[in-house]
């Protein structure tokens, strides 16, 4: 799966003792499938996949924060499959001022499989045979990985335009191939209520050659350009409202070995 997460992909961290936490509920639906040689292909079938998440960080200095992030329950069907549901990679990490004066920030994150990736889902109904097929639509990939993050961050206008670049690779196990990621963020709050915030991404994988193979659900091979954008109203001065939008692209990097769609997350934040 080798997820990761967009909240902590900037150069601040929190101020001692302060947290941020989030609860989302995310949505992605497609029966359209790129193979792990870029060709698209109608899957025949609608692949579904919906999430709670809990996101949360918080300073433990005034340079160090820590950084939790949990798919506490993962639903994952095809159309012609019944639901299979699971807990996701536990994400734990820690993220480092490298300097005091810009904010600079290198992260640390251990993604921790919840299982051994086999979640067998059954179809429902028979084959000619007269028997019920399975298919795997594993909620965690069974594997471990260490995400290693470098990002910069810089507040303009007053502190109402923030701009965010960043890049990183992650370590995979279990002869799964190696990741690389980079993007940037740019985000403006209007009337000191709103904040919008456009994103783009790219991720692919270190060498040539294909280690594993594999579902899909468990990343291998997976390269893809994304863009979002984030919404993210303030209540009042501690609870938010966040929704977002991320779709795939080939503008950058070609898809491969993922299926075409948009996801669509919306969740409520807590911030001290």
């Amino acid at each position: 799966m080798s997820s990761w997460s967009s909240n902590a992909q900037n150069g601040w961290v929190k101020n001692k003792n302060s947290f941020y936490a989030q609860a989302s509920l995310s949505t992605f639906s497609s029966n359209k499938y790129y193979s792990t040689s870029g060709q698209l292909f109608d899957s025949g079938s609608t692949y579904q996949s919906n999430a709670l998440l809990v996101y949360g960080e918080y300073g433990i200095t005034d340079r160090f924060t820590g950084v939790l992030s949990v798919p506490l329950l993962m639903l994952n069907q095809f159309s012609t499959t019944e639901t299979v549901a699971g807990v996701g990679n536990l994400q734990l990490g820690i993220k480092y001022n490298l300097l005091k004066s810009f904010p600079l920030a290198l992260s640390v994150d251990f993604d921790i499989p919840t299982d051994d990736g086999v979640n067998f889902a059954n179809s429902k109904t028979p084959n000619s045979l007269g028997m019920i097929d399975q298919i795997n639509l594993p909620t965690s990939d069974g594997e471990f990985n260490v995400w290693t993050t470098l990002a910069a961050s810089q507040s303009m206008v007053g502190g109402k335009l923030f701009a965010t670049v960043y890049g990183g690779v992650n370590f995979r196990t279990k002869s799964f191939s190696h990741q690389w990621k980079s993007g940037m963020e740019l985000g403006y709050l209007f009337y000191n209520k709103f904040y919008l915030i456009g994103k783009l991404g790219v991720q692919g994988k270190i060498g040539s050659e294909e280690k594993i193979t594999s579902s899909f659900l468990f990343g291998e091979g997976t390269k893809f350009t994304s863009f979002g954008i984030t919404g993210m109203y303030n209540i009042n001065k501690h609870w938010k409202i966040v929704a977002s939008y991320t779709d795939y692209s080939d503008f950058i990097i070609a898809r491969k070995n993922i299926y075409d769609g948009a996801a669509l997350s919306l969740g409520v934040a807590l911030e001290y």
